[in-house]
């Protein structure tokens, strides 16, 4: 009686416990799927967020605006997005707060893109903001977040989420806008570009680099993903739940004009808090030394220096360099935690990235 009360109750515990497990197993499954952003529809609306400095005018956001509504789709700025007279020191678009709601506003809302209008200085505060009030990563489709420079706090945020993302001109500067904004930053970058990008007439990128390092992999395929940003804005994540993880990863860095030495000691810092541990590539785009500004050569004669100080012989992979990256003229388009694939042939390097198509 006792063995057949036994065998009751194990059937009875599995028939309970199942459901859970079968629960665990939707939950697990749902995390392993890969999440990505879809291409955009004509009329499909495109948020213009300002989660960072305030427009550089008036003239800036309607132009911003304009161009998105040309290019087919439905351009919205949330209403009170700018309100530079109540932020801090006259600078932001709006005070900490209202900038970590409307960011929040723009996760759960309508539009199926978030370009920022302006980098600068900002968004580690809504990172933080987000951290503290525990905000989760949103259960619905993932947005397609644009920007460059301060945006790259947002990059790494969405990396957690494991959401690719563009790093790349911001809406409020660009080839197309350079008649109104008269900004030398990012005024060969074309915005329109994007907007292909979006619509899925361009799924995949290549890009040709100067190689400083071969690494130690000759001329072999190397399969990975692209993931960093803006140097200062990645230092500055060391120790967060946001810190960038290299392995795995082609490791891309960009920054304004710096000190050679400061220079020096802030990639020092990568590499000794593991940024670098585990890395396919590093990618340096934009990079100019003060006081050098206009000069490439000070700088590849500069990264070949740390590599050969500072990186080798603990991390024998390549490293590669363009210009065309970040605050320079030029801004192209570099996806994050999407399929890449790198080619190192002798001088030069191609890496082909997808738009859209998930690494995580």
């Amino acid at each position: 009686m006792i063995k057949y009360f036994s065998v009751f109750l194990i059937s009875l515990t599995t028939i309970l416990i199942s459901p859970v497990l079968a629960m665990d197993d939707r939950e697990e499954l749902a995390h392993s799927v890969p999440l990505t952003w879809r291409f955009l529809e004509e009329g499909e609306m495109v948020e213009i967020i300002a989660p960072a400095a305030a427009p550089m005018s008036d003239a800036q956001a309607v132009v911003a605006r304009e161009f998105v509504g040309v290019r087919g789709f439905k351009a919205y700025i949330a209403e009170g997005a700018f309100n530079k007279e109540e932020a801090p020191y006259g600078y932001y678009a709006n005070t900490h707060k209202a900038r970590a709601e409307l960011f929040i506003r723009a996760l759960q809302g309508e539009a199926l893109v978030l370009w920022a209008i302006r980098g600068g200085f900002g968004c580690q505060e809504i990172v933080d903001s987000l951290e503290e009030t525990s905000f989760e990563r949103p259960s619905l489709p993932p947005k397609a977040l644009i920007g460059f420079s301060d945006v790259t706090a947002l990059h790494l945020l969405f990396a957690t989420w494991r959401w690719p993302s563009l790093h790349g001109p911001v809406v409020g500067l660009g080839k197309e806008l350079f008649p109104v904004t008269k900004s030398g930053v990012n005024k060969e970058a074309s915005l329109t570009v994007v907007t292909e990008i979006l619509k899925g007439n361009i799924r995949e990128l290549s890009h040709t680099f100067e190689v400083i390092h071969p690494g130690e992999g000759g001329s072999e395929l190397i399969e990975g993903s692209v993931l960093g940003g803006n140097l200062s804005i990645v230092e500055s994540h060391n120790g967060t739940r946001t810190a960038l993880c290299g392995a795995g990863k082609f490791i891309f860095l960009e920054d304004t004009a710096e000190d050679p030495k400061r220079l020096n000691r802030r990639l020092l810092a990568l590499r000794r808090a593991g940024v670098f541990k585990g890395a396919k590539a590093i990618v340096f785009g934009h990079m100019p030394l003060t006081g050098h500004e206009e000069s490439i050569e000070m700088t590849k004669d500069f990264v070949r220096g740390f590599v050969r100080e500072f990186l080798l012989p603990r991390l024998n992979i390549p490293v590669i360099y363009s210009p065309r990256f970040g605050h320079g003229a030029h801004n192209d388009i570099m996806p994050f935690g999407t399929k890449a694939w790198l080619t190192v042939d002798g001088p030069t390097a191609m890496l082909r990235v997808t738009v859209n198509e998930s690494a995580y």
